[in-house]
């Protein structure tokens, strides 16, 4: 798919500006149930300290955009300057998405990241600073509807994956290598994360992600963002399915924010500091070990030490592994290669970091690999490591069980990561 499509289409824009959304000549094809149209924000903004990807552009988007290209076009503008127009207005716009994430980016302090006064002005006089832009940049539709569906339904459908693969992933290797990136929702979590794997990114340009900032997602930002506890949400209310990626997706952002900003404990605004458990997105929770609040409040998420497992837990992520699974005590994560290891969040702490690996593993070669400090000489047991395999130990009934590996320092934690990912299953 071409990158560059917009002067194909100048003319018919600037005879219809916005009554041209639905128009059939916008169309760039089908495929099954998903069709895409054609967005004008191929300009990319090379030089941006923070990109903000979306899952595709909305209808307000292509409205603004399409009005904006007709205004520019009769004009007489210059290609370049309208398309950097364009997108300054087409990004985020309207009065249902940039509140709340204005509100997002002011919580996590993205002014003091990029050095301004206030986050709105990157919408008006600190435009040069943000690059705004979608998995799927050219609007996508499933079934007559705005498309909002995974990254694996973008990746599975050929017509949302060249899209994804032709215009998002180059844009995004334009970028500087010091560039932030933060995705709204987990469709362009996954995006951005497949993009790391792919080396089209480095895993610490990408910060994490908001939840998405429209007001038809009702409470979820206010969720987000600690304004409201999970109690206080009605039980009909559809943020419930949501909280467990919502709490791990605000984690991975205050901690990653902080980082930058020089915090050992971070502290964004907020009325909530319990810490949060999910799984990612593409991986459905299992009931047994699904969280509550109330597991995180008692198992003291307040305490300096579980800033400290907060911290561990980034970086696991940040080596490119997989939460799957977690409670008050153990956090399960898959290996890029597809292995299973466990954090023992309850002794875990900067200078001695906990982990279970696989029984069928050996304890001499998880001993020589980097930033192993020791392996236990005997297996050890836990209930919740529901995907290793169980014997029976002191009681009746059989209990899952691994080899426990420690390593000394927060140091170990990245050389050991990439190493295990290595080994031999």
């Amino acid at each position: 798919m071409e990158r560059e499509l917009f002067q194909s289409f100048a003319g018919e824009m600037m005879r219809l500006g916005h009554d041209g959304v639905a128009a059939p000549q916008f169309s760039l094809g089908r495929s099954g149930a998903y069709e895409l149209r054609y967005t004008p924000f191929e300009f990319v903004n090379r030089g941006a300290k923070l990109v903000i990807v979306g899952i595709t552009p909305g209808n307000t988007q292509l409205v603004l955009s399409y009005g904006k290209a007709q205004e520019l076009l009769r004009q007489g503008h210059p290609v370049d300057a309208t398309l950097r127009e364009i997108k300054k207005v087409g990004a985020f716009g309207g009065p249902s998405m940039r509140p709340n994430l204005l509100k997002m980016l002011r919580h996590f302090h993205f002014e003091q990241l990029l050095g301004i006064e206030d986050v709105e002005s990157l919408w008006g006089s600190n435009a040069d600073l943000l690059q705004s832009t979608s998995v799927v940049p050219h609007a996508a539709f499933k079934t007559g509807k705005m498309f909002a569906g995974s990254f694996d339904e973008v990746l599975a459908s050929p017509l949302l994956g060249e899209c994804f693969r032709d215009c998002f992933v180059p844009s995004v290797r334009e970028m500087s290598p010091d560039t932030l990136f933060l995705g709204l929702g987990p469709c362009p979590k996954a995006a951005l994360d497949w993009c790391v794997r792919h080396s089209a990114l480095e895993r610490k340009q990408v910060l994490g992600a908001f939840c998405h900032p429209s007001s038809a997602s009702g409470s979820t930002t206010r969720y987000y963002l600690r304004e409201v506890p999970k109690e206080q949400l009605n039980a009909k209310n559809p943020v419930l399915r949501r909280t467990e990626w919502l709490d791990l997706a605000y984690e991975q952002m205050r901690a990653a924010t902080a980082s930058l900003l020089g915090q050992t404990t971070p502290k964004p605004r907020g009325r909530r500091d319990e810490g949060p458990a999910m799984p990612t997105p593409d991986v459905p929770p299992t009931p047994r070990l699904k969280p509550t609040t109330t597991d995180f409040h008692d198992a003291g998420l307040r305490s300096a030490a579980t800033d400290e497992v907060a911290v561990i837990l980034t970086e696991v992520l940040k080596a490119g592994y997989r939460l799957t699974n977690q409670t008050s005590k153990l956090a399960e994560f898959a290996t890029p290669s597809g292995q299973i290891i466990y954090l023992v969040k309850t002794t875990s702490k900067m200078n001695r970091i906990n982990l279970m690996v696989h029984p069928r593993l050996m304890p001499d070669a998880v001993m020589s690999l980097p930033g192993v400090a020791s392996v236990s000489h005997a297996h050890r047991f836990h209930s919740n490591m529901s995907r290793f395999p169980k014997r029976l130990n002191r009681g009746a009934t059989e209990t899952a069980y691994g080899w426990q590996v420690s390593l000394d320092t927060f140091d170990d934690l990245p050389r050991f990561l990439a190493a295990f990912d290595a080994t031999p299953a």
